[in-house]
């Protein structure tokens, strides 16, 4: 694998950006794949009540993979510090005790949505004719959280040393496996939701076996030995610190959706189903959100580390040209083509009505969030990164659990659930306006510490990017290269802001 560096503190700016966020869109987007095949082969072979029933499901599974997720963070940031320091012994340690700690998560993650995945869904006052269908899903579907933590855990370490080539390559693997064997069970077989949700853990346990056998048989220090699988606490306790607070803020998040999707299921299976498929659809908008506004956090953090402040108000500018550009014309494609993509989740006119409705209202405003992201991804690459979690949790959670308590019983309509999202970003944006406009008059006058954030620098403002014949990555890790504090990037769920 060839490694070539891309300085963030020398020429044109939002080329740099781009360049850099390339990468991030082409893995969030396979990860996307895994949801959207999943939803559009059930829909078009299995009927409404199917696609509804997987619909239901998405806000649990949210929490479920976020929690995954964050545990993953916290690997790989230990194992870029172990790594980055030539500790041999730590970096052992680091593996082991990482796998021990996917192995047990994805255990208790497994038992406890097997046990308590049809109360749950009573609870969200899921509609009768489509219950069978989405606890059948559920329960099988928890079957892959051993799978999903074993793999991302393993992904991250082996991000962590600098390989992003061989996840890239799994995880593509998983998503056309995935694709594949959702036609096989659901078009031919005629399984249904079971199918599907079979589908999925099936590739889940492929891409986690990939990973694990390109540990355990690699001749290199972070080889992973079965036999030694343990705790060492002291590894344990810092991939925790950094990974827990990942996991609950992405639990937190996804709790609101879990409300908000309790009140769409007293709509009935038509709105549930329509309001899955335009998650779906405007996840592809997410995708170049979040990695836009993570190259934008990694471009503030290598200039300030650079000494180029001279660079960093340019930046910004551009950076929100370039988010607005951007999101603009992908939202007003998605908007202009949303009839067809209705139609290609689902023919049900019923469907493709809530479908067509939600799309429009949702990427309408759109803009609104991805400027939200790109001021989040500023401050938290100049070293801020508790204000945006704030707002994250405030706007994102709070503000939407009070808009469904207190507005909602006034205007009883469906179009009073969706507005949730466009009053929170709108929030969010007045929020972050105040506090950028205070911290950014410091920007060009000191350099707040970068070392809040975790940031892996090879030299002042160069971070490394690995490119190889099939894929440009970044090996930016840490908390704040969770990019957007929404439900982030979640294979197999909805994400895009919701």
């Amino acid at each position: 694998m060839r490694i070539r560096n891309i300085n963030l503190s020398q020429g044109a700016i939002w080329k740099q950006i781009l360049l850099f966020a390339l990468p991030l869109l082409v893995t969030n987007l396979m990860q996307q794949l895994y949801s959207i095949a999943d939803l559009m082969i059930v829909g078009n072979f299995s009927g409404v009540d199917a696609m509804a029933g997987i619909g239901a499901t998405t806000s649990l599974i949210n929490m479920l993979i976020g929690l995954a997720l964050g545990l993953a963070t916290g690997v790989a940031v230990v194992t870029v510090q172990v790594n980055s320091s030539e500790d041999l012994d730590g970096l052992y340690k680091v593996v082991h005790t990482s796998y021990a700690l996917a192995f047990a998560s994805g255990i208790l993650l497994t038992l406890v949505g097997s046990l308590f995945a049809p109360s749950l869904l009573r609870l969200m006052n899921t509609p009768e004719e489509i219950f069978p269908y989405a606890s059948s899903y559920l329960r099988i579907y928890f079957l892959s959280a051993l799978p999903v933590t074993t793999y991302n855990i393993g992904a991250g370490i082996l991000r962590g040393v600098g390989d992003t080539r061989h996840p890239f390559i799994f995880l593509s693997l998983g998503v056309i496996l995935n694709i594949g064997l959702d036609f096989l069970f659901v078009g031919v077989f005629a399984w249904g939701v079971t199918g599907a949700a079979w589908a999925y853990v099936i590739a889940q346990l492929i891409t986690a076996l990939l990973v694990t056998l390109s540990l355990a048989t690699s001749v290199t220090p972070f080889r992973l030995f079965l036999r030694d699988i343990a705790f060492h606490p002291s590894i344990l306790f810092r991939s925790l610190k950094v990974g827990l607070p990942a996991g609950l803020q992405s639990l937190i998040v996804a709790l609101s959706g879990v409300f908000i999707q309790t009140f769409i299921n007293r709509f009935g299976k038509h709105a549930v189903a329509g309001f899955s498929a335009s998650a779906r659809s405007d996840s592809l908008v997410f995708v170049l959100v979040s990695g836009l506004s993570l190259s934008v956090m990694t471009f503030v953090g290598a200039n300030m580390a650079a000494g180029r402040q001279d660079r960093l108000r340019k930046g910004f500018r551009q950076s929100l040209i370039l988010a607005m550009v951007l999101v603009t014309f992908l939202s007003g494609l998605l908007i202009l083509l949303r009839r067809p993509i209705a139609l290609a989740f689902n023919p049900d006119p019923e469907v493709t009505a809530y479908t067509v409705r939600i799309i429009t209202v949702i990427l309408a405003f759109y803009w609104i969030f991805a400027l939200t992201e790109i001021l989040g991804a500023s401050l938290r690459g100049l070293g801020y990164s508790f204000y945006p979690m704030m707002v994250s949790l405030v706007c994102m959670a709070g503000v939407r659990l009070l808009w469904m308590l207190v507005v909602l019983p006034i205007w009883n309509d469906f179009d009073v659930i969706i507005m949730a999202y466009p009053v929170s970003w709108a929030l969010s944006l007045l929020a972050y306006i105040p506090y950028f406009k205070r911290k950014g008059r410091q920007f060009l006058v000191h350099e707040p510490g970068l070392e809040e954030e975790g940031l892996y620098q090879e030299g002042p403002g160069t971070y490394l990017l690995h490119e190889t014949s099939h894929e440009l990555s970044s090996t930016i890790v840490g908390p704040a290269a969770l990019g957007s504090q929404e439900e982030g990037n979640i294979p197999g769920g909805d994400s895009g802001g919701r």
